[in-house]
């Protein structure tokens, strides 16, 4: 109950000031916070000889407590980026997980210069549902240095698929183990999140493995895609995937042969903007097509480009159109845009990692070419496909 009127408490808040995890009131069905109050903690993880990664979790929790902030502070930002940005929270910080049986377990891997509670609004509203949520912290510190950011894609280019196979790995040995979340974590029962360069890792960590021959590759130091190359099994556990604005499907930078992503077996959901310019619309389209194994549920925006895979501008931060071109909307009310990712999210899990069966018709649209759950008239610029593997 408590948690149920902190929830109320602050969707009545200002709209600037609400949470990212909670929903506008003209939101679809099963986009809102579950009813399950949300722990959050911080830890790190080996991803390599010499490396270790953040990992930020969040999970159902026993009790309610004082929700948290995530602040983050950004190296050598931008004119029009502040140095630190702040996302209002509904979790309490190193709560006690909730009593129970094991949960599917969800892995988040962040966009190019974005961290790990960047997507913390997506985070929270899926560890209130029943889920336990880890969200990496990818060496993406300096993204946004001009001096710096072709180091840092680089890195990123070699080591997403790498660092979330180490993170699917740690996890595992973690639900062995001692810890007092242990008991809550289903690592054989794994959906891996990705947002654009995330997806790009995802795809990967899904069994497509990259091209040895793409583009980028002879620019690499012999030997660092190894284990992440085409051929190589998926990760243990996964059981579908969610691509938000996956990269690496466009011509110049196609980092995937039509093979390698036919050789994807578990269903997935892939979310786009028919706009995107970052990733590219087509090169999304042409991921997706290739994908000819895995049952694919495809979401598309209308007119959106890239940022739809974290949260909004927090209300603590100036309004610049800077920050707005890093990570909100031009044409979308960024609220709304994630609450229909939360939803489609929230079905996808639930049919894939619960087995309930009945989330399919919430994921499929009518003769009409329609979706459930939508306010009567609300459902514009939204096109959902389904195509069965084959």
């Amino acid at each position: 109950m408590r948690h149920l009127l902190l929830i109320l408490a602050l969707a009545a808040a200002p709209a600037l000031a609400r949470p990212p995890s909670l929903v506008p009131g003209d939101a679809p069905e099963l986009a809102a916070p579950g009813a399950l109050p949300v722990g959050t903690r911080e830890l790190t993880f080996p991803a390599g000889p010499g490396r270790t990664l953040g990992l930020t979790l969040f999970y159902p929790a026993a009790a309610a407590g004082p929700p948290t902030t995530y602040p983050h502070s950004i190296a050598n930002p931008p004119e029009g980026i502040p140095a630190t940005l702040v996302f209002e929270g509904i979790a309490s910080r190193d709560a006690a997980p909730a009593p129970g049986g094991k949960l599917p377990l969800i892995l988040l891997s962040h966009g190019l210069g974005r961290w790990s509670t960047a997507m913390s609004g997506m985070a929270e509203n899926l560890a209130s549902k029943g889920y336990v949520v880890a969200s990496i912290d990818h060496d993406d510190t300096g993204a946004m240095d001009p001096a710096k950011r072709l180091m840092v894609f680089a890195t990123a280019y070699i080591r997403r698929s790498q660092d979330q196979r180490a993170a699917i790995a740690f996890l595992g040995e973690m639900a062995r183990g001692k810890d007092p979340l242990a008991p809550r974590i289903d690592a054989g029962n794994i959906a891996v999140i990705g947002y654009s360069m995330g997806g790009y890792g995802a795809l990967a960590t899904g069994g497509a493995g990259h091209d040895a021959k793409a583009p980028l590759m002879a620019q690499l130091p012999p030997g660092a895609m190894t284990p992440v190359l085409e051929g190589a099994k998926p990760a243990p556990g996964v059981r579908g995937l969610v691509l938000i604005a996956p990269w690496g499907g466009q011509p110049q930078v196609r980092a995937f042969t039509p093979a390698a992503l036919g050789s994807i077996t578990v269903p997935s959901l892939w979310i786009m903007g028919d706009k995107d310019d970052v990733a590219g619309a087509e090169g999304i389209r042409w991921l997706h097509d290739q994908a000819t194994a895995s049952d694919r549920h495809l979401l598309v925006f209308a007119d959106a480009r890239h940022n739809l895979g974290g949260n909004p501008p927090p209300a603590s931060a100036p309004d610049t159109g800077r920050l707005r071109d890093a990570i909100d909307e031009p044409v979308w009310r960024k609220d709304m845009a994630d609450a229909i990712i939360y939803r489609q999210i929230t079905a996808f899990c639930d049919l894939v990692l619960k087995r309930e069966a009945a989330k399919a018709a919430w994921l499929d649209p009518d003769a009409k070419g329609e979706l459930k759950g939508f306010q009567n008239r609300w459902q514009l610029g939204l096109t959902a496909v389904h195509t069965p593997a084959r």
